[in-house]
Parts: C-alpha cells; structure tokens; sequence
C-alpha cells in the first residue's frame, strides 16, 4: 500500500510540474509550488532508494528527508525568479467571471526593475491559473468589460498606471 502512494505521489506531482514548466499552467504561490516540487523529490528518492533496498531504518529516511528538502530550497533559492504579482485587472469577461485579463509585474531576484506582461488569467484552483499572451488591441468589446480594478499586489507606494 505505502508503495502505491508513493508512487501515485509521485505521478501527480511530477505532471503538476511539468504542466506547469511546459504548458500554460502556472503555479501561482511560491509556497504551493515548493512544496509540489518537493514532494516529487522526495518519492523520486523514496522510489529509488526501495529499488536499491536502501532506506530502511528510520535514521536512513529522517536523513534523506532532510537532504532532499536542503537540495530543493537551494535549487529553488537559485532559480526562482519571483512570482508575477497582478498590478491591474483591466477587462474582465462578462460570462466567465473567472477570466480577467490583468497587468502582472515580477522582480527578478538576482537582477534590477521589473518585468512586466499583459495576460489573459482563468482562476481554476485557489493556487492554479492558466495563463496565456493577450493582445489588448484585439480584444471584443462585447465579450469583455473594461474595469481597471488597481491591485497593487507587489505593494508600490504610488499609484502606477499600464505602459
């Protein structure tokens, strides 16, 4: 049985991050997605290691959860490049009101400014979106609702309008 688990946490959680690598999935909490990616670590390790016929005491997993958990916060310290955080919602979708089109902005970790994108968001899960380009220029009034809805989730002082 704990195999099975394993090994259906490990197929989840490693389609999570691959959906979200290679498809427009996007993990929006750091939190959630660190601990998705650790969890597909982990049952990699677990599910190696019982191939091999290691990890069989208790101080043997206690030590290979710990250092699995060190490698992803150092992998995910050196490579996350900071979540895109929405500064305005401009048009929202008038059947659906789950999809908005939204002004994001991320700030590199290792680098100076900002970068910015225009996006057509759908909400699916409390931590899930799916996020594509969007062409502001194109889009069909009768399907859209301008709003202009200013968020300001990286939390700016001022005011600061879309380029």
């Amino acid at each position: 049985m704990k195999k099975t688990i394993i090994y259906i946490i490990f197929l989840i959680t490693s389609a999570l991050i691959l959906l979200n690598r290679y498809t427009e999935l996007y993990i929006n909490n750091s939190l959630v997605h660190f601990i998705i990616f650790y969890a597909s670590s982990l049952s990699l390790v677990f599910i190696i290691g019982r191939f091999w016929g290691k990890l069989k005491t208790p101080k043997s997993i206690f030590f290979t959860i710990f250092f699995v958990g060190l490698l992803c916060f150092i992998n995910a310290f050196l490579t996350w490049g900071g979540d895109w955080k929405t500064q305005n919602i401009l048009y929202q979708n008038i059947n659906a009101p789950r999809k908005t089109i939204e002004f994001q902005m991320r700030g590199d970790r290792f680098s100076f400014g900002y970068k910015k994108r225009i996006v057509n968001r759908t909400k699916l899960f409390p931590a899930f979106d799916w996020i594509t380009d969007i062409d502001t220029a194109a889009i069909n009034t009768k399907e859209w609702k301008k709003n202009e809805i200013y968020v300001n989730e990286m939390k700016f002082h001022s005011q600061n309008t879309v380029d």
